[in-house]
């Protein structure tokens, strides 16, 4: 084979391959609950030398853990950097209909087939205040989280709640503690179990007999 001959057929495989994409970083355009538009962070580059941008990839789906009946979600914003990969054949029928299909294309590893990973970030972007001993979800600056370590869960932020709570062990409260009954935002009762009785005290309402003035000692609540 003659080196004109070699260079010939090497060259046409590297047009070829330059056809060909596996997966980029990318930085999300917009988002609208199931798909990304977003650009492509690195460029290409001819076979003559020109440095060309890759344009917007658009209806890329999202990855976030989802099975079962359950999910985990983030709200992709647009900067958001992330990994696009890209399907070794045309992913159209599946894509719109959830079943198993043939290709509707011969493309191979194409821009048009590509999946969003968000969080694969550059050096300026990476998470500034990593968490190192434990499971977190926080905010970005670690100001609001909940961490798991064996045996405990952290939780920092304010809570609110809507549903009911129940207990099984010991409960402790460093600070004030309120509620706001009567005609306002709250209903129901607070209520305390007795350990002679075994019977439940409102503790709004209840009262004390047998009460001695000057004695502290009370008769059992009712």
């Amino acid at each position: 084979m003659t080196d004109s001959l070699f260079q010939a057929i090497e060259n046409q495989i590297k047009r070829a391959q330059s056809n060909i994409y596996t997966a980029l970083p990318a930085s999300v355009i917009s988002f609208d609950g199931h798909t990304v538009q977003c650009k492509p962070m690195i460029n290409r580059v001819l076979a003559n030398g020109e440095e060309i941008s890759i344009p917007p990839l658009v209806d890329v789906p999202a990855q976030f853990p989802h099975a079962g009946g359950f999910c985990i979600t983030v709200p992709i914003k647009p900067g958001d950097e992330g990994l696009v990969v890209f399907s070794s054949r045309c992913i159209d029928g599946w894509f719109a209909s959830g079943n198993a299909s043939k290709p509707l294309d011969n493309r191979i590893n194409d821009l048009s087939d590509g999946f969003f990973i968000v969080g694969c970030n550059s050096v300026p972007n990476k998470i500034p205040d990593f968490y190192h001993e434990g499971v977190s979800m926080q905010t970005d600056d670690g100001q609001t989280h909940i961490r798991l370590i064996n045996g405990t869960i952290y939780i920092k932020g304010n809570i609110e709640h809507e549903g009911n709570v129940k207990q099984v062990g010991n409960y402790n409260q460093t600070g004030s503690f309120s509620q706001t009954n009567g005609n306002t935002n709250s209903s129901g009762t607070i209520t305390a179990q007795d350990v002679k009785t075994n019977k439940g005290i409102d503790l709004n309402t209840h009262t004390h007999i047998g009460v001695q003035s000057g004695n502290s000692t009370t008769g059992v609540p009712k």
